[in-house]
């Protein structure tokens, strides 16, 4: 039985971005007919990733739809099902400026940054971070074009290019072909995500523990993988969040890894952070800590460094001086 006990609907709702149908599951209610207005923008949302989906098609950009309709589709079969924020969508880098131009003529607008307007300024953005959000004022929904996977680096950029390549498949949803990530690389691109994060949000172990449940997946390439993107902290950070939360659950296949004691520790002070937004300095000064121990390697650490110094700060110093 889930270990949410310090949890209440409202919570659940709004600090951890379930949507009603999911808290339903987990507290074993039936009330989410009490909130349809929910499931009518949900499924609303469903219909405006088809129709911007349809146009970088038409556009002939390859893109690859990251958690969102497609992931609610797998674990649910159904799209609208699982809560998603904001739409997220992976392109190549030399694609960005014309999926802006698309989304600008379907009303959306850059938020929180313009795309930068001289050269020098968009490869400082694209190295330091790996994202624009675009959000549309009229229907309310955010769409997040992404040219990296992860901001840091977890791997080499090659090593990190040949593992998406090689693993991707089709998924057919309303009559149209959407290229995806396999089941391994699906499972554990949703671990690093939760865990880079520290699982603050518990929509994303929610996923993990569906993912168990209802997805078959090979063990041996999930801990290939897992290698290759040196993640096994992740993953046993993952497991270690589901035993306290979900102990039911299933667990990842991981090699053994020690130390992740204070790791885990942390994750549980996110997770159950009343309001998280709301942090004191030394707060987020932890944060910036739990992130320069999420991976090994000096590189990983050195680029952490850098968004931490620079990212954080690019409104007034990194992307828009001249």
């Amino acid at each position: 039985m889930a270990n949410l006990t310090f949890l209440n609907r409202e919570v659940l709702h709004q600090r951890h971005r379930l949507s009603h149908q999911q808290i339903d599951a987990l507290l074993n209610e039936n009330r989410s007919k009490e909130y349809l207005q929910e499931k009518y923008h949900l499924l609303f949302q469903v219909g405006e990733f088809v129709k911007i989906t349809d146009a970088f098609r038409k556009s002939t950009i390859p893109f690859i739809p990251l958690k969102g309709p497609m992931l609610s589709y797998r674990l649910h079969q159904d799209a609208g099902y699982r809560y998603s924020n904001d739409l997220d969508l992976l392109v190549s880098t030399k694609d960005i400026e014309r999926c802006i131009s698309i989304l600008e003529l379907h009303g959306y607008k850059t938020a929180l940054f313009p795309w930068p307007d001289n050269s020098k300024k968009r490869k400082r953005l694209i190295k330091l971070s790996n994202q624009i959000l675009l959000s549309n004022p009229e229907n309310n929904i955010n769409i997040e074009i992404h040219w990296k996977l992860f901001k840091s680096r977890v791997t080499d950029d090659r090593t990190l290019a040949e593992v998406i390549k090689s693993n991707t498949r089709n998924l057919i949803f309303q009559n149209r072909s959407f290229q995806i990530f396999d089941n391994e690389l699906e499972l554990l691109y949703l671990i690093i995500h939760g865990g880079k994060h520290a699982w603050f949000r518990l929509k994303w172990l929610v996923d993990v523990k569906y993912f168990l449940e209802n997805i078959t997946f090979d063990k041996h390439k999930f801990v290939e993988l897992t290698t290759q993107l040196n993640a096994t902290r992740m993953v046993a950070l993952c497991n270690s969040t589901l035993e306290k939360y979900f102990p039911e659950s299933s667990l990842v296949p991981c090699l053994p890894e020690r130390d992740i004691a204070k790791l885990s520790d942390f994750a549980i002070t996110q997770i159950e952070y009343e309001d998280y937004y709301s942090k004191s300095f030394l707060d987020r000064i932890k944060t910036y800590f739990f992130e320069l121990k999420c991976f090994p390697g000096f590189r990983f650490k050195l680029s952490t460094i850098a968004i931490i110094f620079y990212g954080k700060y690019s409104k007034v110093f990194e992307f828009y001086r001249n």
